[in-house]
């Protein structure tokens, strides 16, 4: 039997094509990513979640050459942002901006548009620890003097929170149930930034909030009583929650980033690895204690793990509060 000369030329005219298809479908995913990607944050601009996404999403920018925008999404608990993501395209370009929310809703909300199988972690960015900020007008400069206050007021103290079930919601009320302080939580829309700036014209009692908003402090707008982290933290000379005889504080902001579970696993592990890169930056890492945030940086697996993590220790937390969040 013999050869057809001229089947054997087609056939290696159509694995060449084949081979060349390959190598460009390869080219295509390792160029990833070729155009502009969305950081989708669930908060108002000016606040603390929003200046360390926009950090985050210039340095990748510069990484990639492209263009990395930050679309905030505040409201519905963070829901509305949460659920345009986990509807999103699964390619990569559209991520999700994730912290203290993504877990209390999954307690505190009924029936979610989306199930936390939805999304995957990447990484984690960095963690936000959270100061006491009083009105400046309060008679007040040390927790015991705040707390002797605030009972004598014989009534609720109004701390302002970003949205319920949020970190300053959670760092209020662990600290109200440890002073015996009662209080009340009205949510706002724009964020801790509106929470800030009714605090500063003597509209709230107070706030939990970051280094974000030190200089506030230092200017004599606010009053920064006190960090809630067992030890000091470098760079702002307030005592910590141990020297305060709050040994027990533990709410601590925590903030990371996600995509649709249908994404490539190699773009999830890419994306990880890219962040985790920016964030290893001086220049990123600069500006991140400037806004009061240690970094971080993990893999989706360790990311994962945190998360199982927070989720038993939130999970208990509500549950021993459940009549006040219930409110």
């Amino acid at each position: 039997m013999g050869y057809n000369v001229t089947h054997i030329a087609k056939r290696l005219v159509l694995g060449t094509m084949l081979s060349t298809l390959s190598l460009l479908a390869f080219t295509a995913q390792a160029a990833f990513p070729d155009k502009p990607v969305t950081i989708v944050v669930p908060f108002g601009v000016g606040g603390s979640s929003d200046a360390q996404a926009r950090v985050v999403a210039q340095a990748l920018s510069k990484k990639w050459n492209q263009p990395v925008v930050v679309d905030n999404r505040p409201g519905g608990q963070t829901v509305i942002g949460t659920s345009l993501v986990a509807k999103s395209k699964p390619d990569g370009y559209t991520i999700l901006y994730v912290a203290f929310a993504w877990i209390s809703n999954q307690f505190l909300i009924k029936e979610l548009p989306y199930k936390a199988s939805d999304l995957s972690p990447i990484t984690t960015l960095g963690t936000y620890p959270l100061a006491l900020m009083v009105r400046s007008d309060v008679p007040a400069n040390t927790v015991a003097e705040y707390i002797a206050y605030a009972k004598a007021q014989n009534r609720p103290m109004n701390f302002g929170i970003s949205t319920i079930g949020a970190s300053m919601h959670f760092a209020a009320l662990e600290f109200s149930n440890q002073a015996g302080v009662p209080m009340v939580f009205p949510p706002y829309k724009s964020g801790s930034i509106g929470a800030l700036n009714d605090l500063i014209g003597k509209q709230i009692d107070g706030i939990f909030e970051g280094a974000v908003f030190k200089p506030h402090a230092d200017g004599g707008r606010v009053k920064a009583l006190f960090m809630g982290l067992k030890d000091r933290m470098p760079g702002w000379d307030l005592p910590s929650a141990t020297e305060v005889g709050l040994p027990n504080f533990d709410m601590t902001a925590w903030y990371g980033l996600m995509v649709p579970s249908a994404t490539p696993n190699a773009i999830q592990e890419q994306l990880s690895a890219d962040v985790r890169t920016v964030l290893a930056q001086s220049d990123v890492r600069e500006r991140f204690a400037g806004l009061g945030i240690i970094p971080g940086g993990s893999n989706p697996k360790q990311f994962e793990a945190f998360l199982a993590k927070e989720y038993s220790k939130l999970g208990s937390f509500i549950e021993r509060n459940r009549a006040q969040l219930s409110q």
